[in-house]
């Protein structure tokens, strides 16, 4: 059997019992005092105050003056030091016991209005896997967090309590209050661990029972979110061994699945190889004659070749590879293509140009011939204007200036028309009516040309397209169109009256 251990006033009354003298027990009582005074955390005031009883009983006995007065003074310090101790301590017991009770008025205060506490909680982050009861998790936890805040509050101060030297009574109305707000924290503590748990491990169940299908990172990021939720919540150790338990198993699962699923790829891997294999072939065929075609032929096999590898099973890099040789084959065609494109379009610009530079040579001629069309003779003058309308057909120039053209043109035919009538009127050939039918019938359509003209003209003014330069030259264009049509008029009239006089 082990030995009891010896307590030290037990030791000391062993020792005083071994001394003979009354001044070795006296000595021995005093040292046991300043020992029981010097204990590092609480001096040992029940065996200082029984050696002090024994003490002063030897004070009794019969010993020497001198002996007398050297303990005596030395008991009288002790027995101040250690009333001064215990007043200092009975200061700090005070505090202590005051810090205790306003830490536990805390306590109370906050539950009172734990309400209110909840809304300064920060919210906790839920996983995809458990959004669907996420506002559970979020209340639970929220109100978990503070009772389990309460509950560390309230072991600290049980702990400190039991280290703290108060009187039995103070101790225990402290404890009983303590006790009292334990039951408020514990048992609703208990509750929503449980209840937090239960969710969880529901959860964890239907994420468990899953098909799990490719990606599989996916699944994997799925379950350390789920284990670090795990960490966050409050949950019993049946429930977070549970969860673990589950969890492994689904990781191991998607391990053998990956591995299922190299395999499958590897298998894979070499029909691709055979399918690129038989593509290649093709595209270097493509390559070798590609500068023998044009941009639309090479396009027309290219999407044949497309075509042809959709049908085919080919791996990702390998199919991006393969079009871009395809691609890079179309890009000298459409280079020479924009080339001719750039320079389709600089002939363009220049043959603008051109036709910008002859129709106002032209309008400059017409101008000229018609200035001069009252000298010249019929036949020169047809020749003029047929050399100017011949040379305005190789135009196809259109706009306000072609407009200007078509009008200088048509007013020389106008003079043309006025001499051929002054020719027939001096001549008078035999054949004078059917020519005058033949005038008649020219400067009817004539007379229509004008009036589309006019009404061209008026269109155009009503629109809100033109600048003010172009508003005025269509103005003069209409002015000069409405004498051609006075004038055209005026000759039909002339001429049906000289028919009407021939046909009497």
């Amino acid at each position: 059997m082990q030995e009891t251990e010896i307590q030290p006033y037990d030791q000391f009354l062993l020792e005083l019992e071994g001394k003979n003298k009354i001044e070795e027990k006296i000595r021995l009582c005093l040292g046991f005092m300043k020992e029981a005074l010097s204990k590092e955390k609480t001096p040992a005031f029940r065996d200082f105050w029984q050696a002090k009883r024994l003490c002063l009983n030897f004070f009794k006995e019969k010993i020497t003056p001198r002996s007398r007065t050297v303990f005596w003074t030395e008991y009288i310090e002790l027995s101040d030091e250690i009333r001064k101790l215990k007043e200092v301590l009975d200061e700090q017991s005070s505090f202590a016991h005051e810090q205790i009770e306003l830490a536990i008025e805390a306590i109370e205060k906050d539950l009172e209005r734990k309400e209110s506490l909840f809304q300064e909680i920060e919210q906790i982050e839920v996983p995809k896997e458990c959004e669907a009861n996420g506002q559970k998790y979020r209340e639970i936890q929220c109100e978990l967090d503070l009772f389990n805040t309460f509950a560390g509050r309230l072991n600290a101060l049980r702990k400190e309590l039991i280290h703290v030297s108060l009187r039995i009574k103070q101790k225990n109305r402290l404890f009983e209050r303590l006790s009292k707000l334990g039951d408020q924290i514990f048992p609703r503590r208990k509750e929503l661990i449980q209840e937090v748990s239960s969710l969880f491990c529901g959860d964890i169940a239907s994420f468990a029972e899953k098909q799990m299908t490719p990606p599989f990172f996916a699944w994997k990021e799925e379950i350390k979110a789920l284990q670090n939720f795990a960490k966050v919540l409050s949950l019993t150790t049946p429930a977070f061994s549970e969860m673990r338990q589950k969890l492994s198993e689904c990781w191991d699962q998607i391990k053998e699945m990956e591995k299922e699923e190299h395999q499958k790829r590897a298998e894979k891997r070499g029909v691709y190889r055979e399918n690129y294999e038989k593509i290649e072939p093709k595209i270097i065929a493509l390559e070798e004659e590609v500068s023998l075609l044009t941009l639309a032929q090479a396009e027309e096999k290219i999407d044949a070749l497309f075509k042809e590898m959709r049908e085919l099973e080919l791996g990702r890099e390998d199919v991006k590879r393969l079009k871009m040789r395809l691609m890079e084959l179309k890009r000298p065609l459409e280079e020479k293509e924009q080339k001719q494109k750039e320079e389709q379009k600089k002939a363009a610009v220049l043959e603008q140009e051109r036709q910008k530079e002859t129709l106002q040579q032209l309008l400059e001629l017409g101008l000229e011939v018609f200035n001069q069309a009252e000298a010249l003779s019929l036949d020169a003058l047809v020749e003029k204007w047929e050399a100017l309308v011949k040379e305005k057909k190789t135009l196809s120039a259109k706009g306000i200036e072609m407009a200007m053209l078509e009008n200088r043109l048509d007013t020389i035919a106008d003079h043309v028309q006025e001499k051929k009538w002054q020719s027939l009127l001096t001549e008078n050939p035999e054949d004078l009516s059917s020519s005058l039918h033949a005038l008649l019938d020219e400067r009817h359509k004539a007379r229509r040309k004008v009036k589309e003209n006019l009404e061209a003209h008026r269109k155009a003014l009503g629109g809100s397209a033109l600048s003010l330069e172009e508003s005025m030259l269509i103005q003069e264009l209409n002015g000069e169109e409405k004498l051609r049509l006075d004038a055209i008029e005026t000759m039909i009239e002339e001429i049906e009256e000289k028919l009407f006089d021939l046909e009497e």
